[in-house]
């Protein structure tokens, strides 16, 4: 990439951009990068209304934009688009309001229907409101099968570089002997918070050993795993015969999860930090919830079904 000295433009060179305009706070450096702007003008020639939001600080934005009669959300950064949907204006498709409401998810509402143009993780995504809270909602068809996922999590920015992670990453990292970075994730959250998923090595000898990572938006490592080669994916099995009495008061008080069954009951004790990944079947699909050493949900994630 780019040393930063290099990338900045001066501010009035955006004033030949249609309608452009820059939403991050007023500082030393208010300009949008020329380079970032003329991606989204190489992809969509007719582009205006322009609007950019910063997602990781002077590399990544999320741009919204018209072009002709539709409209368009998107991730940029110096040289790519990705992650680029169609803004759908006509509400929720009424077949995927149906399929809703034959699950245990029924009382949630869906909308911001946005649907797949150019290098997206999904067919569709949404954003589901659900007792309160805000989930973005990854809804995919095949064949004559329809499923969906949701989380907090609106997007995820994969990076191998640890210098583009907040430093405290490195920090913990430098202070485990023999850890090597393998790469890490900043998930940018519905309320604009950061989580940050790591995952490194520790050697001894010729044997490695994989350890997952996450860190909360203030820095502080907060669950941590040697059972994981991927965040979810795992071929341990269950290490816990009695689930904690907290993490099942808090499962049993879920009314979407009535009846469930485990999948995985895992607890790890990393270098004195305890922290419990529980997997489960409900009436609609699979639940995966982290919590941390405190029996706190740190993240959960959803994935359904429809009939």
């Amino acid at each position: 990439m780019k040393s930063l000295a290099l990338i900045f433009t001066c501010a009035w060179v955006l004033w030949g951009c249609n309608n452009l305009n820059d939403l991050r706070p007023t500082g030393p450096d208010p300009a949008i990068p020329e380079e970032a702007v003329n991606v989204v003008k190489a992809k969509f020639p007719k582009a205006e209304e322009l609007v950019f939001k910063p997602v990781m600080k002077d590399k990544i934005w999320e741009v919204r934009l018209k072009s002709e009669a539709d409209r368009y959300i998107s991730l940029v950064d110096y040289g790519k688009l990705w992650e680029t949907y169609k803004i759908m204006p006509d509400g929720v498709p009424a077949a995927l309001q149906a399929s809703l409401q034959k699950t245990v998810f029924a009382a949630g509402t869906l909308s911001a229907y946005t649907t797949a143009f150019f290098a997206t993780s999904a067919n569709n995504k949404l954003v589901f409101n659900y007792k309160g809270g805000n989930y973005s909602f990854e809804w995919n068809t095949g064949g004559n099968a329809s499923w969906a996922t949701f989380d907090r999590s609106l997007y995820r920015l994969t990076t191998y570089d640890v210098v583009e992670l907040p430093a405290f990453v490195a920090d913990t990292l430098r202070a485990i002997p023999t850890m090597k970075y393998v790469k890490g994730q900043t998930w940018v959250i519905m309320d604009d918070s950061r989580l940050y998923h790591v995952m490194g090595d520790t050697w001894n000898g010729q044997m490695s050993e994989r350890i997952s990572m996450l860190f909360n938006n203030d820095g502080r490592l907060v669950w941590s795993s040697t059972k994981f080669t991927e965040l979810g994916v795992t071929g341990a099995s269950s290490n816990m015969q009695t689930v904690p009495a907290p993490i099942e008061d808090y499962l049993n008080s879920q009314d979407e999860l009535k009846g469930f069954t485990y999948n995985l009951k895992l607890v790890s004790d990393y270098r004195g930090l305890t922290s419990y990944y529980i997997s489960l079947s409900y009436a609609n699909g699979r639940y995966d919830l982290y919590f941390d050493k405190d029996f706190n949900v740190v993240y959960k994630k959803c994935y359904m079904t429809f009939q």
